[in-house]
């Protein structure tokens, strides 16, 4: 056995031990009980063209199709230097491109309605084109492209198999969308789906394809930062090969709709595999490990639930081993980053946990150094989001059951409901309305802690600093007005105000 063997494998014990030792935090005290959604995050969130809300949405279309850039594209953030960010990935153009399906199937006016159509149309024509791309190392699995929609050649962590999944997801939802309007078939055929006929112009089909054939197949993460079988790069294939397989159908692919779903099947079947019970903890990837990466908590766990939830039961905002993760993950960095000691805001009002990447993480923003990882804001938007739909669901299934492996979550988030393992409470109960009351105040201090740190140019970064709370990292981050979108929209459907998207997206035409 090599130095380099052994060496790894008392790595891993060490992170065992480690990992175990902090996976059950039964003295950890919640700093603050907060309740209910608030006002001022109504307020900061307001369809108006000077709040939060639309100062996102105008700086995430600010990055579509920039002059300098093939139509259809997405800049990753304006930073060019320190770090360089200008480019078009395929991870943050299909999750960018979400939110633009938001608007498309929200909006009432027909002027915005037909502006988001079209964005969304050159947007497959822009994927397609970098299928066709003859100079990809990795084939479909190739990450990062320049503005003019060449593929990025330099070396660089390839393969990343999640791009394709997660840009069939969105072309498949605004078909879908688009063919429920009373859209054409056969403009779907040719321009979103049937790559066998329409090679050029059609990358659905392509794209699905590779997913059901590499999904097994180790891949680079989100993060890019290590090969191994993530949680994150499976829960979002399964999602696009299970829409596929009905979506299919719809186009009259019956054959392929087949594969598509032995292959959805076949991931279903390993995504327990990432549930590791004695840490009480869905870890982000099944070795191997990251160095310097014990803890085996990462972000990644949670985006995946909201980007490969297939409305099956499997993996939801509700599942008591996502409600353990989300625990374990955000209480991670009190510890961590010395900005979470500033819990309350100028008006006293509670601010939520600085959530980052993981609690390991060592890039500053620009570089990487001991202790170097900072909050993300789209980290801390994606708490906030999960808490918003866990309160959703739970009040539209009108009960919640706690087990011993959710307990550790209600413990620390809901005190006050005094919720026990083995039982069940329903809708009229005083504990599950406390309940829901800690779920809404925490998704709204996860987004105060956001507007807390939000620059008052509106240029939100990647990150803010862990010690003072400043922007730091690429500048103008797409997905970081993506994700601030999702939550706002996630909590419109918890107040069940079903104008509010509709409202956004119809601002300024």
């Amino acid at each position: 056995m090599s130095c380099s063997i052994i060496y790894k494998q008392a790595f891993r014990l060490f992170g065992l031990f480690l990992s175990l030792s902090t996976a059950q935090t039964p003295d950890l005290v919640p700093y603050a009980n907060p309740m209910g959604l608030s006002q001022d995050l109504t307020s900061w969130l307001a369809v108006t063209n000077d709040s939060q809300a639309n100062i996102c949405k105008v700086r995430m279309f600010n990055n579509i199709n920039i002059p300098e850039a093939a139509i259809g594209t997405v800049i990753a953030s304006q930073s060019r230097k320190d770090p360089d960010y200008a480019y078009n990935w395929v991870r943050d153009a299909a999750f960018t491109m979400d939110s633009v399906y938001d608007f498309y199937t929200a909006a009432s006016n027909p002027l915005a309605q037909s502006a988001y159509e079209a964005i969304l149309f050159q947007y497959a024509q822009a994927r397609a084109s970098e299928q066709n791309d003859r100079n990809t190392a990795a084939g479909l699995g190739e990450p990062r492209f320049y503005l003019n929609n060449s593929v990025f050649t330099r070396p660089w962590g390839r393969p990343q198999n999640d791009g394709p999944a997660e840009s069939a997801t969105t072309l498949m939802e605004f078909a879908n969308a688009y063919l429920d309007n009373n859209g054409s078939v056969e403009t779907v055929r040719q321009h979103i789906y049937d790559s066998n006929t329409y090679p050029a112009q059609a990358p659905v089909q392509r794209d699905l394809l590779y997913v059901a054939t590499n999904w097994s197949s180790p891949s680079f993460d989100l993060w890019e930062e290590e090969s191994s079988d993530h949680f994150f790069n499976r829960i979002v294939s399964h999602r696009p090969l299970r829409m596929g397989a009905t979506f299919a159908v719809r186009l009259s692919d019956s054959d392929t709709s087949i594969l598509f779903a032995t292959a959805a099947n076949a991931i279903g079947a390993t995504l327990s595999n990432f549930w590791d019970s004695e840490r009480q903890l869905i870890v982000y990837e099944l070795g191997p490990v990251l160095v310097n990466k014990a803890s085996y908590k990462d972000i990644a766990v949670i985006l995946g639930v909201l980007h490969g939830y297939a409305e099956d039961g499997m993996f939801s905002y509700t599942n008591d081993q996502v409600l353990a993760s989300a625990f374990q993950i955000s209480t991670s960095f009190l510890a961590v980053y010395p900005i979470a000691k500033v819990t309350t805001d100028s008006a006293g009002l509670i601010l939520g946990i600085p959530v980052g990447r993981y609690p390991d993480d060592v890039y500053n923003g620009t570089d990487t150094e001991p202790n170097g990882g900072n909050p993300w804001f789209l980290a801390t938007a994606t708490m906030a989001e999960m808490f918003y739909h866990a309160a959703y669901d739970f009040q539209s299934t009108g009960n919640i059951t706690v087990s011993a492996t959710s307990l550790p979550f209600w413990t620390y988030f809901a005190p006050t409901a005094l919720l026990s393992a083995g039982s069940t409470y329903h809708k009229d109960s005083l504990e599950f309305q406390a309940a829901i009351l800690a779920l809404e105040g925490w998704a709204d201090a996860f987004m105060r802690r956001i507007k807390f740190h939000f620059p008052a140019d509106g240029r939100l970064a990647e990150e803010y600093n862990r010690i003072d709370g400043v922007n730091t990292g690429a500048t103008d981050l797409t997905w970081s007005y993506a994700s601030v979108l999702k939550a706002a929209f996630a909590r419109a459907k918890l107040m069940n105000n079903e104008s509010y998207v509709t409202d956004l997206a119809n601002l300024g035409f």
